[in-house]
């Protein structure tokens, strides 16, 4: 998976009844990279996970995908720990700022 990361992402499990989520903003070196997600339906649900976490295919997926809601139950599996944070800030690259002044746009979905 290159870095940095595409936009749009799929959790295989629900965050706080949620399953899609744009980076908007990504950072650190090497093993401590990590990324800032925001729900596509609720901007108030913000979490910050590491690279490694979201290019595990267990936990998640790059795109957003048509996943059957009634499979998940109502909080994230326990298979990492979920932070949320309150940096709503997105990357200059993100496209997501007005104006957009960086010629360099972040795709929304991974290369397949």
């Amino acid at each position: 998976m290159t870095w940095p990361p595409a936009k749009a992402w799929t959790s295989k499990f629900c965050i706080e009844g949620q399953i899609h989520f744009v980076a908007i903003n990504y950072g650190g070196k090497l093993l401590e990279r990590w990324v800032i997600l925001m729900s596509v339906l609720d901007s108030s649900l913000v979490v910050k996970v590491s690279w490694s976490q979201l290019i595990d295919t267990s936990i998640w997926e790059c795109g957003w995908s048509e996943i059957d809601y009634s499979i998940f139950s109502k909080s994230v599996n326990n298979k990492y720990e979920l932070i949320t944070t309150n940096c709503i800030y997105p990357s200059l690259d993100s496209g997501l700022t007005i104006p957009i002044t960086e010629k360099i746009i972040r795709p929304w979905f991974c290369d397949t």
